[in-house]
């Protein structure tokens, strides 16, 4: 996991969400260099958008589907960080699966709340791993 941020914030992070060996796979990037040879998605204009309504559309519909982020909601609650520079308060994220150089996979999180399904690319990533070992 890559997190805008110094070191020992997302160390912290790790350890405030209780993620087991959290501290051991957080990288910061206090700079905003990944973030910018990524070219995610950053503004104010990406905070609200259509999108964000529908993802909590698509999760209030979900079997279950609220249940995960009242989960997260309930460990956020004083896991407040301010960004090194003010204009990544408004960055978004995304999820990648490289396979060296080669980019296998990528999602860019078009606005708050719009993510890449996890479980879809936990088994894209796997089966890239198997496909690699057999190779």
């Amino acid at each position: 996991m890559v997190s805008i941020g110094k070191a020992e914030v997302g160390k912290e992070l790790m350890s405030h969400l209780e993620i087991p060996n959290g501290a051991d796979f957080v990288f910061a990037d206090p700079e905003n260099a990944l973030y910018d040879d990524l070219d995610l998605n950053s503004g104010i204009s990406t905070l609200m958008k259509p999108a964000t309504a529908f993802s909590f559309r698509d999760r209030l519909f979900k079997p279950d589907g609220l249940k995960d982020l009242g989960v997260v909601l309930k460990k956020w609650n004083k896991a407040v960080y301010i960004p090194p520079k003010q204009s990544q308060a408004f960055n978004q994220g995304g999820t990648f699966i490289f396979d060296g150089a080669r980019t296998f996979y990528a999602h860019y999180d078009e606005s708050t709340a719009v993510h890449a399904d996890a479980e879809q690319v936990f088994q894209m990533a796997v089966d890239a791993m198997n496909a690699r070992a057999e190779a």
